[in-house]
Order: C-alpha cells, then structure tokens, then sequence
C-alpha cells in the first residue's frame, strides 16, 4: 500500500488526518508537514490523527512524530494518535 494522507473536520470541529501505509524516513516529512499546514491555518484545538489505514511505522521516525506533536501543542493544539493496529501501537510504544 502506497503513503497517502487526507484531511477532514469532525462535527466537533476538531481536523481527522487520515494516514494509510507505510510511515518511515522517506514519508514522516509529509505527514508532519500536513499537521504543522493544519495547525497554522485552521487553529483546531484537536487533531486526531488516524492511523488504522497504517500497515508499518519505522521506529527511527517515532522521534520525528513526536516532535511535530510538541510543536503543534505550543502553537496550542492537542495531536492525538488513534485507531494504530497492535503492531504501530507496540512500535510507538516501545519506541517512547
């Protein structure tokens, strides 16, 4: 499954970002460009990113993840990883 991200707003206004296969060097620079994007512009209070559509994250870009997460918690916005299939869960987790 090729890398792809897309956007979409909830009811509650919070921003789903809505990432599918594989997160690794060569795509964590998109991923976080589109998170920082969304934070600039839109000024949600939350954006949730899901991660059910994710077949492999690359534990040297869990650094880089965690870092676009910082960042977008001081511009004042709240990144909250949902939906990860127990292989990306045990990953981010063992990885923290």
């Amino acid at each position: 499954m090729s890398f792809s991200v897309s956007s979409s707003i909830e009811h509650s206004g919070a921003v789903v970002v809505t990432v599918r296969g594989t997160v690794e060097h060569t795509t964590i620079g998109s991923l976080c460009d589109t998170i920082s994007h969304i934070v600039e512009q839109q000024r949600p209070a939350v954006v949730n990113i899901d991660l059910q559509a994710v077949t492999y994250i690359d534990t040297a870009v869990v650094g880089a993840l965690d870092a676009c997460r910082r960042s977008a918690r001081n511009g004042g916005t709240n990144v909250v990883l949902r939906n990860a299939s127990d292989a990306v869960d045990r990953t981010l987790r063992m990885s923290a």
